[in-house]
């Protein structure tokens, strides 16, 4: 497996890597609307962590297959973190996951967490700074990671 920065054409391939993840695992878990809010928001402003200026945004590659997808915003909030759902499981998440912390130059990396993911972050060594919470109808976990060698 290599992780890379993305480029421009892996456009295509990454809204379709997270919505495959999306339909099977995060859009269950939420109301129709926040089904709709994501369908409607989230996945075109996709398009924004391809702005090299303010996200730092890589993708795990194999066999020249698209396996999964990582983004962080201004070195200190993880906006995306998907991987294919038949290679979940695999690793592939937390090797994303590390890169991106390696990235970071901060002490602390943020990101709210879907319900379905909170196990795996916290496996990580992430904490939930408050509950599960709901914005239109997406529901989330905010969560946080203190890097000790920062």
């Amino acid at each position: 497996m290599d992780i890379r920065r993305v480029e421009e054409t892996d456009m295509a391939a990454v809204v379709e890597l997270v919505e495959k993840v999306a339909n099977s695992d995060i859009l269950p878990h939420f109301s129709e609307k926040g089904r709709m809010t994501f369908i409607s928001k989230v996945l075109p402003d996709l398009k924004t962590v391809f702005d090299k200026a303010n996200f730092y945004s890589v993708k795990a590659v194999e066999r020249g297959q698209l396996i999964g997808f990582g983004a962080l915003r201004e070195g200190s909030y993880i906006t995306h973190l998907f991987v294919d759902t038949r290679q979940q499981g695999s690793g592939v998440g937390k090797k994303l996951l590390q890169h991106l912390l390696d990235r970071s130059e901060l002490d602390c990396v943020s990101l709210k967490s879907s319900v379905n993911a909170v196990s795996f972050y916290e496996s990580q060594g992430f904490e939930a700074t408050d509950s599960e919470s709901e914005v239109s109808g997406i529901r989330f976990v905010p969560m946080r990671y203190f890097n000790k060698e920062k």
